[in-house]
């Protein structure tokens, strides 16, 4: 039979056929197209069906349709093997259930191990509302609305739930609403009437999969036979020829491949992105989850340093690229396909046991990363790349996969940056880590443990928590509201008509009211509550490529990454922890030669630790290296001029010496590299700091190593703070500056010459400011006493504030005062009190600057 020779010729070419070859994919198109019409003639029809599966495919693959090319190959491979199978078969007079399942009987869906059951669950939860908005567009087409704005509207809802589908993978799915997508297309062309019908069809058929999918992640796709071929028929395949047409097109749309020995690395023109992208509503969520897949992939990076066989944490880099891959392939983001697509290439190479990740390969990746993230940002109206830099990177990314080291790719030295679990995380081994789920938000630490958990998680995931994603700008509007609430209720509770009132069950209602709203208020403040994980992660990055940079072996040790902060805290320390952990790896760690000159491993570490303490989170940079140098910041100081030569160096306290590298300028380095060493940097970590109502305190020993320990609010929004009376004012002391406050006997205070009052409070005398002189209130009949004191610190800086009266503890919710009083030294803010009155919150660090200038 003249069949048999035509399906080994095609099974030689799908044997020889790469994804990227499109001519020989468009030639493979053509054998299945002529086999398809001779099985059909010769009423072979079931296994036609299955060269036609193949045939379609074939143009998937070549229209750039399907998430994982090599994937899809493979399956038209098993289809043309069946095919063969099956003619023997027929030949030999068997049954064709004696050779088994053709491989589309289930409509190539996904093995259950295949599909991403933790994105299978996030997209059940979400993908109701498009096809609520596919019937509704298709009820009100029929009803006679705009069907030229119903069909676009259509086939948004139809390309979203295709590109979910192809990304989970459904493809089941996926396939019906390309079909359902095309049909559209084919009306608008040729101007038949919406079809409402057959979009109905589409979602009802939907819907029942998602509802099967709810129960059961591996449930079979519904039988569909009858829905594909009425949309077959409305969108009708295209022909031989325009195959070839689309795929010249297609492949002039295509970047530089790596056979392309052309590619421009000096084109200075920016990347752009097509016209018709998909920047819309769907923008900024695939923004947000693409940086965390990016980061995921970062992170297992640096660990295929230390462990390059470890096949999970490929595996974990694989997946992001190849969800971005998918996700902005049916967005139309053709640069991001493009370079995801190569990489994603590369580590399927490697992870199929064909290419090792040596260090140059690693370096490509991170460098792909990194390029995904400008692209990323450029979505955003950030500068794009140059278009020589990403053609470059395409192409040695190509060469790579092919085992080729291309010429251009610099050596890495031998150098990296690793990073450690905690200990406090190491021994917590059956402790999942927070938001597993890939739409969660937050990265994990890529460990052995956390791959164990993770995938525990993804078998288990019907149990997990359900999440619901909610923009901040109204997470931050019902914090706000919350905090307006509590206001209002201490209003209620401390009017006077309320506290005359003397009825049992009123004050019993009341203090239920008051236990729910604390309870409201602590839940509405946790939601802003987000782990430091994500932030001390970034620092592996940082930490290896400075490291390379500058020729050392630095290990980083983080822990702690479990402890909350608030979001609005976490992204406003991170640029103050960039520029502590880049001076630590360049001025604190030393070379190789200079470790083993003063005794010390060869291979240096930085510790990243955060930690409750007092009501307040600290956050520590601590590195072995050589410490600061005492006399060379003393050296400097004088040249400066900040200290005069005659002061005797030893009476200046450590503390004091160290803290002038906060000075703007300030630098004791020999030589300005592009790491740092020009003194600037320093003086905003400190002045970020102290904006979040923190301080920034230094711990160094000469040739034993530094630690940077920063002290943050746990939260922006409310404060723990003392009510004090001040003459007829209240103000609000925050609890955290607060050591103590006591009555003074006569024979504890004392006038020192020069210094003023002073109070001896445990052994040691402290100067009293007098917090009326102090804020200028009015001395005409000034009835303040003045007789409590309250012993306070700010960085390093303890004084007795003199108050009269100390009216009780509270939570308050801070307000800003607007910018006509931003400007005021000693005061941080203002808040609501029960009565309605409004207490100025002070800022104790600029409270002690004013009463010590003004001494």
């Amino acid at each position: 039979m003249s069949l048999i020779p035509k399906i080994e010729s095609l099974c030689k070419a799908a044997v020889l056929t790469d994804p990227s070859d499109l001519q020989a994919l468009a030639a493979m198109h053509d054998q299945l197209t002529s086999l398809e019409e001779e099985l059909s003639a010769s009423d072979l029809d079931s296994i036609a069906e299955c060269v036609e599966r193949a045939s379609r495919l074939v143009e998937q693959i070549v229209l750039r349709e399907t998430q994982d090319e090599q994937a899809a190959l493979d399956l038209v491979r098993r289809g043309i093997e069946y095919a063969q199978n099956a003619v023997l078969a027929e030949q030999r007079g068997q049954t064709l259930s004696e050779i088994g399942p053709s491989p589309f009987s289930h409509d190539g869906a996904a093995p259950a191990n295949e599909i991403n059951t933790d994105l299978l669950a996030s997209w059940l939860n979400e993908c109701g509302k498009t096809l609520d908005g596919l019937v509704a567009t298709a009820r009100g087409a029929a009803s006679g609305d705009d069907t030229q704005s119903a069909a676009a509207d259509a086939r948004r809802h139809l390309h979203t739930l295709k590109g979910e589908c192809g990304v989970i993978p459904l493809h089941t799915a996926q396939h019906l609403c390309g079909a359902a997508e095309a049909a559209l297309d084919r009306c608008a062309d040729t101007g038949t009437p919406f079809p409402t019908e057959l979009v109905l069809g589409v979602a009802d058929w939907m819907i029942r999969y998602t509802n099967a999918l709810r129960n059961d992640p591996a449930a079979a796709a519904p039988e569909h036979t009858h829905l594909a071929a009425n949309l077959g028929e409305v969108a009708p395949r295209p022909t031989s020829g325009e195959i070839k047409s689309l795929i010249a097109t297609t492949a002039t749309t295509l970047p530089a491949t790596q056979d392309d020995p052309q590619t421009d690395e000096g084109d200075p023109t920016p990347v752009t992105f097509p016209a018709d992208a998909d920047t819309g509503t769907m923008l900024a969520e695939f923004l947000t989850e693409s940086r965390e897949h990016l980061a995921n992939a970062e992170q297992a990076l640096l660990q295929l340093e230390k462990q390059p066989e470890d096949l999970e944490l490929i595996n974990t880099v694989f997946r992001a690229f190849h969800t971005i891959k998918g996700v902005a392939g049916f967005m139309n983001l053709k640069p991001i396909v493009s370079l995801a697509h190569e990489g994603e290439c590369l580590l399927d190479a490697a992870r199929s046991g064909n290419l090792k990740l040596d260090s140059g390969n690693l370096d490509l990746i991170l460098k792909a990363c990194d390029l995904l993230s400008q692209l990323l940002a450029a979505l955003e109206g950030g500068t794009a790349p140059t278009t020589g830099r990403f053609n470059n990177l395409v192409h040695r990314l190509g060469r790579a996969v092919k085992g080729e080291s291309a010429a251009s790719q610099p050596s890495t030295p031998g150098v990296s940056a690793s990073t450690t679990s905690s200990s406090r995380a190491a021994s917590q081994p059956n402790e999942t880590p927070a938001a597993t789920n890939t739409n969660s938000g937050a990265p994990s630490i890529s460990t052995d443990t956390t791959a164990k958990n993770t995938a525990t998680a993804n078998t288990n995931s019907k149990s997990t928590d359900q999440t619901v994603k909610v923009s901040t700008g109204r997470m931050d509007t019902l914090v706000d509201l919350v905090g307006e609430l509590v206001i209002a209720q201490q209003m209620v509770v401390q009017d006077p008509a309320i506290r005359t009132k003397t009825d049992q069950r009123l004050q019993r209602n009341l203090s239920m009211v008051g236990k729910i709203i604390r309870d409201l208020q602590a839940v509405s403040m946790s939601l802003r509550m987000v782990p430091i994980k994500a932030t001390f992660q970034k620092m592996a990055r940082l930490v290896r490529d400075v490291s390379a940079k500058a020729g050392k072996q630095i290990l980083l040790h983080t822990e702690g990454e479990d402890v909350e902060l608030d979001r609005n805290v976490v992204e406003v320390i991170a640029d103050p922890l960039v520029h502590m952990v880049r001076n630590a790896s360049d001025h604190g760690v030393e070379t190789p030669e200079a470790r083993r000159a003063a005794g010390k491993p060869e291979s240096g570490n930085i510790w990243l630790r955060a930690y409750h303490s007092g009501g307040s989170i600290v956050v520590e940079i601590e590195d072995d290296g050589k410490g600061l140098s005492r006399e060379k910041i003393v050296a400097k100081a004088i040249e400066k001029g900040i200290y005069t030569p005659d002061r005797p160096v030893a009476d200046i306290p450590d503390a004091e010496v160290f803290n002038l590298i906060f000075l703007p300028g300030f630098s004791t380095a020999d030589k300005v590299t592009d790491i740092s060493g020009r003194g600037v940097g320093m003086d905003v970590v400190r002045r970020n700091i102290e904006a979040l109502r923190g301080k920034i305190d230094i711990r160094s020993t000469a040739g034993k190593g530094t630690v940077f320990s920063m002290r943050l609010p746990l939260t922006m929004a409310i404060i723990d703070g003392m009510v004090v009376r001040v003459g007829s004012q209240r103000y609000v002391i925050p609890t955290l500056s607060i050591e103590r406050s006591f009555r003074p006997q006569p024979k504890d205070l004392h006038s020192v010459v020069g210094k003023g009052e002073m109070a001896m409070v445990r052994g040691g005398l402290l100067p009293i400011y007098r917090l009326h002189q102090v804020l200028g209130h009015d001395t005409n009949g000034q009835t303040s006493s003045g007789d409590l004191l309250i012993v306070v610190e700010s960085q390093d800086t303890r004084a007795c504030l003199a108050a009269d009266e100390i009216i009780g503890q509270q939570q308050v919710v801070i307000k800003t005062l607007g910018q006509a009083t931003q400007a005021i030294r000693g005061v941080s803010g203002g808040a609501i009190l029960g009565d309605g009155r409004v207490a100025l919150i002070l800022d104790i660090g600029g409270i002690l600057k004013e009463a010590t200038a003004a001494a």
